[in-house]
């Protein structure tokens, strides 16, 4: 026979205050037949993982400036971490689910990597909540949060919630998948087979462990894992040692779970991710070991603590999952520097991030018309001063190992769109004649050298290229030269102001398009067993060396205003 879970509660106060007042957890019968159990876990698991990277997308993109100030707020807050991760992980009712979702906000740039790791511990907290709020039926909210959302997706209105609407979409798909995963299983649950198996394992408390981690590693879910071993408490198909061991077991099995996804991030995001598997790792070793010490050494612990709760199992049972959440993220949160610390050191930021934070920018640069333009113009510089790496780094005896052209341009254009958002933020100031000048000068300047640089990247990763020839070499290696002497003599000018050097610079910059035509028919002439790839490659890299003179003769003519 087989039956499925129902899962009724109510909130913390109502089950500590009186026993009568939470509704009991059984397990009932259903006709579903096992094929469609299997689809409900199948087919929930997938809208659970769609849904992590629906919600991810669009919250990459809301990086608007009130969302930023909410989440800055939130950030620097204990309170606002520790109500923010209860918040995710409640309406996620994932720990891992939290972690991805805190990961993309990193990724987004509207939280620090540490600032994120104790919303992941208090998000797990956050979602064994969802043992005393079931009567409030999970499945409903998930399919109005989906209707009301997948409206608004589709008549954009208003237009500046769309990326809202796409979030809280992915939020719905999140739930609703977990919900069939748990209704799936809690019928898998019920079957006879299953029965006899947890009677067989009872006072077989590794086994338990191992049963939960299995299970979890299969649903996705220790918390679907979490409310059907309170299920079968509550059914008395097998005693509280036994559910205990299965709720860590499940813990264990997210940290595994957590690890293999976590491939998918890199840097920073990764690294709050990884918080998530410390976690695992703090909690379920932490409660094992004192789950051991209290059945061995007859110390009064958790159970012992839950016993004294309640006489209802159901009850001992929900104590236990809660006081097992609720523990482990206090003691993660009281260990989060040195966690972190080593978090850093074994799983560092990327190239790239650390080449994207900003020196002279910061949140408050727009607040000034004048200080934010002296400030973006000296990050402009800043940016400059980084061309002639893009070419260090391809030389053959570059000592330039770490870092490569690609890892430079995405760099410049994380920078770029924090220059851009400054000087967007500025425009809408009340300005003076002089700043506006100045505004119009620098977004300017800002223009050439976006454009200035892609050239430089294109040219330094086709000057990069390995099937070439020797004599095709040669001559990217005089151009390189000959970019890298004007690139630096710009940086000069820049950084002196003098009028000798900028007039150096525009006597570098005059228009060589006749120079650069006669040189390259003239060494296609000289080279005539050239293949067409060299042929080809020698055209493009004197074009781009030509679009570096245009490019850089009109940031002197912006220089010297």
């Amino acid at each position: 026979m087989t039956k499925y879970l129902r899962v009724t509660s109510l909130f913390v106060l109502c089950a500590i205050a009186a026993e009568g007042a939470l509704a009991a957890i059984t397990l009932e019968t259903t006709t579903q037949s096992a094929t469609e159990l299997f689809a409900l876990i199948f087919g929930g698991a997938g809208i659970f993982l769609v849904g992590i990277h629906f919600a991810g997308d669009y919250l990459q993109q809301m990086t608007s400036g009130t969302v930023r100030e909410i989440v800055t707020r939130v950030s620097q807050n204990p309170v606002g971490k520790f109500l923010w991760g209860l918040f995710l992980g409640f309406f996620t009712q994932s720990g891992k689910a939290t972690a991805f979702i805190l990961s993309d906000f990193v990724q987004a740039g509207l939280l620090k990597p540490r600032q994120a790791s104790s919303m992941v511990y208090w998000g797990n907290a956050g979602s064994s909540l969802i043992a005393f709020v079931s009567m409030l039926s999970v499945k409903v909210f998930a399919l109005l949060l989906l209707g009301f959302t997948a409206f608004g997706l589709t008549f954009h209105y208003p237009k500046k919630m769309v990326h809202g609407y796409g979030a809280m979409f992915g939020l719905g798909m999140i739930i609703f998948g977990l919900y069939l995963v748990k209704n799936g299983a809690a019928g898998f649950a019920g079957m006879d087979e299953v029965s006899t198996l947890v009677q067989f394992i009872q006072g077989f408390y590794f086994i338990s462990f191992v049963v939960g981690l299995l299970l979890t590693l299969v649903v996705q879910s220790n918390i679907a894992i979490m409310l059907i071993s309170i299920a079968m408490a509550s059914s008395g198909l097998f005693g509280l040692n036994e559910a205990a061991m299965a709720i860590f077991g499940a813990q264990a099995g997210t940290g595994i779970l957590t690890w293999i996804f976590s491939f998918h991030s890199k840097g920073s995001a990764r690294e709050v991710v990884i918080t998530q598997v410390a976690f695992d790792v703090i909690a379920t070793s932490v409660f094992v070991t004192l789950f051991y010490i209290e059945k061995f050494l007859g110390l009064p612990l958790l159970l012992s603590a839950a016993h004294a709760i309640s006489d209802s199992i159901g009850i001992q049972a929900i104590f236990v999952a809660l006081a097992f959440q609720f523990g482990a993220a206090t003691l993660a949160v009281l260990l989060r520097k040195p966690v972190f610390d080593f978090i850093e050191r074994k799983f560092p930021p990327s190239v790239t991030e650390v080449l994207s934070e900003t020196k002279f920018l910061h949140k408050n640069a727009s607040e000034s018309p004048e200080t934010g333009l002296l400030l973006v113009e000296r990050e402009q510089s800043r940016l400059l001063e980084r061309l002639p790496l893009y070419i260090d780094a391809i030389r053959v005896d570059s000592t330039n190992t770490s870092e490569s052209p690609n890892d430079y341009h995405n760099a410049f254009t994380d920078i770029s769109q924090k220059i851009n958002s400054t000087l967007s933020q500025i425009s809408r100031l009340g300005l003076n004649t002089s700043s506006s000048d100045e505004l119009i000068r620098i977004t300017k300047m800002q223009e050439q050298l976006k454009r200035f640089e892609e050239i430089v990247f294109q040219l330094s990763t086709g000057m990069a290229r390995k099937d070439i020839s020797d004599k095709a070499r040669m001559l990217s290696n005089v151009i390189m030269e000959s970019t890298d002497f004007i690139i630096l003599t710009a940086i000069d000018a820049i950084q002196s102001q003098e009028e000798g050097e900028i007039s150096t610079l525009e006597a570098l910059t005059q228009d060589k398009s006749a120079l650069m035509t006669k040189m390259r028919h003239n060494f296609l002439k000289s080279e005539s067993a050239l293949s067409d790839a060299d042929r080809n490659f020698v055209l493009d890299i004197t074009i781009l060396f030509e679009n570096v003179i245009q490019t850089l003769a009109r940031y002197g003519a912006l220089l010297k205003q």
